[in-house]
């Protein structure tokens, strides 16, 4: 890996990491000013005449520095993918806008792997693609000559940027053989598993049109991150043009230059976002990170159905096959905002939410992830894995377009809920107590018998049934596995 020259030692690698990531742009290599991530909330100025339109404006504190920074989602999540170790990520929009373009350069600059390679090994969606062309071949001369089945990997694999240029222009069997390279970076061919270089696996996707094929739902899931791509800003137009046509005047090679001092040192940004501290809560000796709550919480909304079944282990999304929020009846917790989808999250999306809030903390220099960190890249993380219902499609057509604007408003309501659960005498008088009873079959230093710990655990479970909420039916579903798996130990 290469390391920092002498005289940038003191120039952390989030430092470089956004040196690099603002050269792109100054460079005119990829340029897009639509900046819809912030790190601190923008103040949203509206347009009284506008059709409801807001415009963001980065805040300013008493000493007139910035509160934060944006950016441009594409480039900003192609970034953080690059960073991390097996990074997965679908680009989506019009065609001719940037999409792969992006994604080359992002590739480029923070793995360090020359353009050239990339480029060279990209693979190019269409019908007729096989897996020889994704993951690897026999060699034919010794097929030929002794018969023998010597796999070897294509291009591809061997690329630490891997990029799938269209790849809804691919049927859906055929992209089937990039659902475990992007589950565990391996592939399989001839019968012999073949381990990937590490790095990140883009797929852009053209919108529909009569050429393409629709992603299934497994394929969508196993994507940490999709972005939409939009068309550049008009004022962006100077820059680009200004950058000149490479093909006529061979400038692409000085601009892809990565300045001395700028290189990274890979181990070393994988180590810090690895372990990056997250706020918590404390309740005596018991701390709760607050970040994975709230991804608990957000992951439990979104599973929660009524439609699943009468008992509470099956009342799932996942579970809710035939009837689902579409076409069942109202059930008891109408309003709820888990009536918001008709499909659940994965426990992949759930161990993507601890990789990009920590990357997105680690990028901004922050000290430590927050529940802000984890509301800002969710929309990315969900939106193109969760549908919305009928319900929320009704309360705001543009979802039917804007999935990004969906899940940002799906989470603002699941929000809600949490602030409210966070504040409820039942969570931190019953819950939790209860909870901490049933694990350690004590009270602080006092021993408790089996009878007293059964009292605690099924009068928290009354408590919670009078909290006509359906986090706190989760809740008490929660003692109630905790205390019978205990009692299965014992058994």
């Amino acid at each position: 890996m290469s390391k920092a020259k002498p005289q940038e030692k003191g120039k952390t690698e989030q430092g470089k990491v956004r040196a690099l990531y603002d050269m792109i742009g100054e460079r005119g290599l990829y340029v897009n000013t639509s900046h819809d991530v912030f790190s601190e909330q923008p103040e949203m100025v509206p347009l009284s005449l506008g059709a409801g339109y807001k415009v963001p404006l980065i805040q300013i504190d008493e000493d007139g520095n910035p509160k934060g920074r944006a950016y441009a989602s594409p480039l900003l999540f192609s970034t953080l993918t690059s960073l991390l170790n097996h990074g997965t990520m679908l680009v989506t929009g019009a065609p001719g806008i940037g999409k792969t373009t992006g994604a080359e350069f992002a590739g480029h600059f923070f793995t360090g792997t020359p353009l050239d390679e990339i480029v060279a090994s990209e693979i190019q969606g269409h019908p007729q693609l096989t897996e020889e062309k994704m993951v690897a071949s026999y060699d034919i001369g010794k097929l030929v000559t002794t018969g023998e089945r010597i796999v070897i990997p294509n291009r591809f694999l061997e690329c630490p940027v891997k990029i799938v240029d269209e790849g809804n222009r691919t049927p859906a069997d055929v992209l089937s053989i990039m659902m475990r390279l992007a589950d565990t970076g391996k592939a399989v061919y001839g019968g012999k598993i073949l381990t990937a270089k590490p790095g990140p696996l883009t797929v852009t996707a053209n919108y529909a049109d009569e050429g393409t094929f629709q992603f299934t739902p497994p394929f969508l899931d196993r994507f940490d991150v999709a972005t939409m791509v939009t068309s550049p800003q008009p004022w962006d137009l100077s820059k680009i043009r200004s950058r000149g046509d490479e093909k006529l005047n061979g400038k692409l090679e000085k601009l892809l230059r990565i300045p001395n001092g700028l290189e990274l040192d890979f181990d070393r940004i994988r180590k810090e976002i690895k372990d990056m501290p997250e706020e918590s809560d404390s309740y005596a000796d018991y701390e709760v990170s607050r970040v994975a709550e709230f991804g608990d919480f957000v992951y439990a909304t979104l599973r929660f159905s009524e439609a699943g079944s009468d008992d509470l282990e099956r009342a799932t999304k996942g579970n809710a096959w035939c009837v689902n929020q579409d076409n069942a009846p109202a059930g008891h917790f109408g309003e709820g905002p888990h009536n918001q989808t008709i499909n659940e999250a994965s426990i992949r999306t759930a161990g993507a939410m601890s990789r990009y809030s920590k990357a997105f903390a680690w990028l901004n220099g922050d000290g430590g992830v927050t529940v802000n960190h984890l509301k800002t890249v969710l929309p990315y993380l969900l939106w193109h894995k969760v549908h919305p219902s009928q319900k929320a499609l009704t309360e705001n057509p543009v979802f039917h377009n804007d999935r990004i604007a969906f899940v940002k408003n799906l989470v603002g309501k699941i929000e809600t809920e949490y602030n409210e659960f966070k504040g409820h005498s039942a969570q931190s008088e019953s819950y939790v107590p209860a909870l901490m009873v049933v694990q350690r079959g004590k009270i602080g230093d006092q021993e408790l018998t089996e009878d007293q710990v059964r009292n605690v655990a099924r009068n928290a479970i009354l408590d919670l049934g009078k909290v006509d909420r359906p986090w706190a039916a989760t809740l008490a579903s929660h003692i109630a596995s905790e205390y019978n798996a205990r009692q299965a130990r014992r058994a």
